[in-house]
């Protein structure tokens, strides 16, 4: 009996050691690299060549004005908002105007914003109808004062219905965020008096 004891006495020992003196675990792996369709793409040109395609802004085709524009926005110059509202403000082709603007309706910095205000008196109503578009597409609520100020007295119909259907959307997305906080509100009070019980 005294053997046996002996023996496991050695054992629970034994083991206890090398438990206690056994190697830690290796470190896991760093994670791998974002996949390469996740990191930012650099532009294809440098910036000798973009200043280049800075100075095509100003070539007498309004296509070849469009892709400049386009480009430097892809490329996410400092050149291509600043200019984008300068274009807005003087260029002369109202095809280019509007396709500037509906780009800006895809951005929605405070300086798209503006733009976009500005060119809701522009002369054209194609520009005007694309301007109201934008604004109801970024559904930033600070755009409606500015619609019931101006473009829902248009002389053009198509611009005054517009502006009320873009009002009509805010005032819907209004709704559905104070409707959803309401829920939200109800469901965290209705767990909070579950958790009390």
């Amino acid at each position: 009996m005294k053997k046996i004891m002996t023996l496991l006495t050695i054992g629970v020992v034994g083991y206890l050691a090398w438990e206690r003196l056994k190697p830690a675990p290796p470190p896991p792996p760093p994670p791998p690299p974002p996949p390469a369709i996740l990191i930012e793409p650099a532009p294809v040109i440098d910036p000798v060549e973009q200043a280049k395609i800075v100075k095509s802004a100003d070539d007498p085709d309004p296509e070849v004005r469009w892709e400049a524009v386009v480009l430097l926005d892809k490329m996410k110059s400092p050149e291509a908002m600043p200019l984008m509202l300068r274009m807005l403000q003087r260029d002369m082709d109202t095809n280019l105007r509007t396709k500037i603007v509906e780009l800006l309706g895809d951005r929605n910095p405070p300086q798209a914003m503006q733009a976009l205000s500005g060119a809701l008196s522009d002369q054209e109503p194609e520009v005007r109808l694309a301007a109201i578009r934008a604004l109801e597409k970024i559904g930033d609520y600070a755009a409606a004062p500015v619609l019931s100020a101006g473009p829902i007295r248009d002389q053009e119909e198509a611009v005054r219905l517009q502006a009320l259907k873009t009002l009509n959307a805010l005032q819907d997305k209004k709704h559905l965020e104070i409707e959803a906080a309401r829920k939200a509100y109800e469901a965290q009070s209705q767990g909070a008096v579950e958790q009390k019980r």
